[in-house]
């Protein structure tokens, strides 16, 4: 009886050590001041490669290779950087989730992230999809979503979408520069 009280309060113990302080995908209504405090790195690139795989328990995950192009918080050891998130499509099965940011190839990102305790050279959005701004041909950004993607929207999905911010990237890095 004794052991078994101990086995429990050992996993209790090992649980609370290792679950996370607050999860970086969920979406909160934050502004970019605390999500450039909240995240470790922020960085500017293009996103070279996206492939998606299933993990542990068939989870679907996207690994979304990054070519950084200016680094402005923290420091990265290599100009490629890998972000990874959940969702994808693996085959003839998809897989989203709401509050996962989404990457295309090609695309022009300023990202809030945080770097992976356990793997080298992965990251993970702060944020969730507010911590992923998308650099449009006519230098504004647009939050969680890419440049291409239409404004329409049914009138059911009106209150889940995310606020559109129109601010041109001179703005925006001027937020995370006051921040700081």
């Amino acid at each position: 009886m004794n052991k078994n009280i101990i086995a429990l309060a050992f996993l209790f113990l090992t649980l609370s050590f290792f679950s996370p302080t607050k999860s970086f995908a969920l979406m909160a209504d934050i502004g970019t001041a605390e999500l450039a405090k909240e995240a470790k790195i922020i960085v500017q690139g293009e996103v070279k490669s996206v492939k998606s795989y299933r993990g542990i328990n068939n989870i679907i995950y996207t690994r979304a290779s990054v070519s950084v192009s200016d680094v402005f918080k923290g420091k990265i050891a290599k100009k490629n950087i890998t972000v990874e998130y959940e969702g994808g499509e693996v085959g003839n099965i998809g897989m989203s989730v709401e509050d996962e940011p989404t990457l295309e190839k090609g695309e022009q990102v300023l990202l809030f992230l945080t770097n992976s305790f356990w793997r080298k050279n992965i990251y993970y959005v702060v944020g969730g999809v507010l911590g992923k701004y998308a650099i449009c041909l006519d230098d504004t950004v647009r939050v969680g979503v890419s440049c291409n993607e239409s404004d329409e929207t049914d009138v059911d999905e009106e209150e889940d979408k995310i606020p559109e911010i129109k601010q041109t990237l001179d703005e925006l890095l001027n937020e995370i520069e006051n921040a700081e």
